[in-house]
């Protein structure tokens, strides 16, 4: 591996980073640093390499879990901040604030880090594995990574939202009065309080969720308090271009998707709307999930990973 910057992380008493993380931030074009992590297995057990990346207002070490379980099929693993959350460089000087200009951007450092780190240094078959906004940018890089990829899984994917009329004409209405990294009118900033479990859309598991509570407390800058009115103006475009691209619908990559009914952060029927018309795709229906089912109770997550084990049994 290159000799990269060493990068922090978060653990706790009992939740710690699997056995041989590596953890680095890697300086990308423009010159922002990226906090990357990796885990490496010998190249004789290795079943291929992971890409796992989080969604909006996540970071890495949520997925310790989760990287463990992938670590435990022998796959390699790589994760990274998306710029502007977790522990990457932010594009504004208030690093509360969810900002960017536009999802091109997270293409760029998607790219690079592909051609010059992973590409390089791990092994084939290679498996995009996105989570929500993760989820909806592994889907859009088809475009240029189709062939790169071995196979995709997508949980939970941005492809949608619930109430996405009303807050694309919120979006439209604020545009000439406010400015682009002003908060979203109307979108409730949580200025870095907590959202009690009963009142939380992401799962149903108790101790998930006060886990990743309790690594925010150790570090409250690694999360974000609200979205901009840029991010969202660059989801409703890269929404747009998704659902518009005909190379994603033509491509004959090995698609899985894991998608809950009961989601009330994005539209599970525009999901399978827009996975559907993937040639060679699999949708497996939650019933009673909440929006992060890597983060859901043990039943549900089981589940999920005997569907994995089938989708990679031939890659």
């Amino acid at each position: 591996m290159l000799d990269y910057r060493k990068a922090p992380y978060l653990e706790l008493k009992n939740y710690k980073a699997p056995k041989g993380v590596k953890a680095i931030f890697i300086p990308m074009q423009d010159g922002k640093k990226i906090r990357l992590m990796y885990w490496t297995k010998d190249k004789k057990e290795s079943s291929g390499t992971v890409i796992l990346q989080q969604g909006h207002n996540e970071f890495i070490e949520k997925y310790f879990e989760t990287i463990q379980d992938l670590l435990d099929r022998n796959y390699n693993v790589v994760c990274f901040d998306w710029r502007g959350q977790g522990m990457s460089d932010h594009m504004i000087s208030d690093i509360n604030k969810q900002f960017i200009d536009n999802f091109k951007i997270h293409d760029e450092d998607l790219t690079y880090l592909i051609n010059f780190f992973i590409k390089k240094n791990f092994p084939r078959p290679l498996i995009a594995f996105g989570h929500s906004m993760g989820g909806c940018l592994m889907l859009s890089s088809l475009k240029k990574h189709d062939s790169d990829f071995d196979a995709l899984l997508l949980s939970a994917p941005m492809l949608g939202f619930k109430h996405e009329k009303l807050l694309s004409l919120i979006s439209f209405l604020s545009f000439p009065f406010s400015k682009k990294d002003d908060y979203l009118i109307f979108s409730n900033p949580n200025m870095g309080k907590e959202t009690p479990f009963e009142e939380n859309d992401l799962t149903n598991d108790f101790d998930r969720y006060q886990r990743t509570l309790k690594l925010v407390r150790l570090y409250p800058q690694i999360r974000l308090w609200g979205v901009t009115n840029a991010w969202v103006r660059a989801v409703r475009l890269r929404l747009k271009e998704i659902r518009n691209d005909n190379v994603i619908n033509n491509s004959e990559i090995k698609t899985l998707v894991f998608n809950s009914l009961q989601d009330k952060v994005v539209d599970s029927n525009k999901i399978i709307e827009i996975i559907s018309k993937m040639k060679n795709s699999k949708i497996i229906n939650f019933e009673n999930c909440k929006h992060e089912i890597l983060m859901e109770k043990d039943i549900y997550r089981k589940k999920l990973w005997n569907e994995f084990d089938k989708f990679v049994a031939n890659l």
